[in-house]
C-alpha cells in the first residue's frame, strides 16, 4: 500500500516501509506495486479486458453486429450488448456513449451478464456514464449471482473497501472466496495477503500458503514472491530455499523487484543455488533499475 509520498505503509501496522516489503514490526509481507486500482480490478486495463471479451468472438459476430439492430430491437439481450459495444467503441457506428449505456442498460435488466458486468465496470469508473458506486455495485451483483468470478472478486473488493456499498467483511470474503474457489487468481492472491496478515480475517499462514501458491501457478507475481519469501524463512512451511528460489526466480522474470533482490542474495550466497556472483549482480541491477533501493544500496556499497 502506499502512502501520499510514494513509501509504502504496513496494513496490519501503518509502519512505513519505504521500500521494504518485509514490515520488521509485524513480519507482514506487503505488495512491490503502487495502488493505481488494479488489485480491485477497477481501472483501464480492467475495462479493456471487460471489452475484448466479447472482441474475440469478432471473427464469428463482426458481420452480424449492425445487422442485431433488429434482434437488438425485439429485445434480444445479446444482440443489444453487442449493439452497445458498437456505439460505445464506435465501431461501424458512430460513438454514441449515451446509446451505448441505453443497450447496455436494455440488455443487462434481460439478464445478460456480459452487460451487467460492463454497466458494473463504466457505473464505478465514470466511463461514458456518470460515475455512480451504488449503481456499480447493483449490476456487478446481478453478474456475480451468475457465478461470474471476475464480478465476484469486484464486489468482494467493494463490501471489503465499502465502495458503493456499506463495509461487510465477511460479505466481502463470501464474495472472494466464491471467486477464489473458482480460480480467480486476483482473489486468490488477496486472500493469501489477509489470511497472512490476519487483515478482517483470523491470521492463519498455512491459509495464506494455500491461495498463494494457487494464484502463484496462475503466474502471479506478488503471490510468487510472497510464497518465496515464506519458503525461504520457513514461515508457515518447510523451509525449502531450492523452491524459494524457483519462485523468486518467475516473479524476477515479471520484473518484480523485490524478487529480484532477493534472487540476486541467493546467488551471491550460493542459497538454494549454485554461488554465482556475476548473477547476482545481474539480478541487483535489474532490481534497482526497477526501484529496489536495497538493491541499489547493495551496488553502490560494491561501487558498481
Amino acid at each position: 500500500m502506499a502512502n501520499n509520498n510514494g513509501g509504502r505503509i504496513c496494513q496490519k501496522c501503518g509502519m512505513n516501509l519505504g521500500q521494504k516489503h518485509l514490515c520488521p514490526i509485524c513480519d507482514t509481507p506487503e505488495s512491490g506495486r503502487e495502488n493505481s486500482g488494479g488489485g480491485d480490478g477497477f481501472d483501464s486495463a480492467g475495462l479493456e479486458a471487460a471489452k475484448s471479451r466479447p472482441a474475440r468472438l469478432e471473427d464469428r459476430e463482426n458481420a452480424d453486429r449492425i445487422q442485431s439492430r433488429p434482434a437488438a430491437e425485439q429485445d434480444n439481450a445479446m444482440a443489444q450488448y453487442l449493439l452497445g459495444l458498437c456505439y460505445f467503441n464506435g465501431r461501424s457506428v458512430k460513438k454514441d456513449l449515451p446509446e451505448a449505456v441505453r443497450c447496455f442498460r436494455k440488455a443487462a435488466e434481460r439478464g445478460c451478464a456480459d452487460a451487467q458486468s460492463f454497466l458494473g465496470r463504466i457505473c464505478f469508473l465514470g466511463e461514458g456514464v456518470e460515475k455512480d458506486k451504488s449503481e456499480a455495485v447493483r449490476w456487478l451483483r446481478m453478474a456475480a449471482e451468475q457465478g461470474r468470478a471476475a464480478e465476484q472478486h469486484l464486489l468482494g473488493m467493494c463490501f471489503f473497501k465499502g465502495e458503493g456499498v456499506e463495509k461487510d467483511i465477511s460479505e466481502a470474503f463470501r464474495w472472494l472466496r466464491m471467486a477464489a474457489e473458482q480460480g480467480d487468481a486476483d482473489s486468490q492472491e488477496f486472500l493469501g495477503m489477509c489470511c497472512y496478515s490476519g487483515n478482517g480475517v483470523r491470521k492463519d499462514v498455512p491459509e495464506a500458503l494455500k491461495w498463494w501458491r494457487m494464484a502463484a501457478e496462475q503466474g502471479k507475481a506478488d503471490a510468487q514472491y510472497y510464497l518465496g519469501v515464506c519458503l525461504y524463512k520457513g514461515d508457515g512451511v518447510n523451509k525449502d530455499v531450492s523452491e524459494a528460489v524457483r519462485w523468486f526466480r518467475s516473479a524476477s522474470a515479471q520484473n518484480m523487484p523485490d524478487a529480484q533482490y532477493l534472487l540476486g542474495v541467493c546467488c551471491f550466497k550460493g542459497e538454494g543455488v549454485g554461488k554465482n556472483v556475476s548473477e547476482a549482480l545481474k539480478w541487483w541491477r535489474m532490481a534497482a533499475e526497477h526501484g529496489n533501493a536495497d538493491a541499489q544500496a547493495l551496488l553502490d556499497r560494491l561501487e558498481l
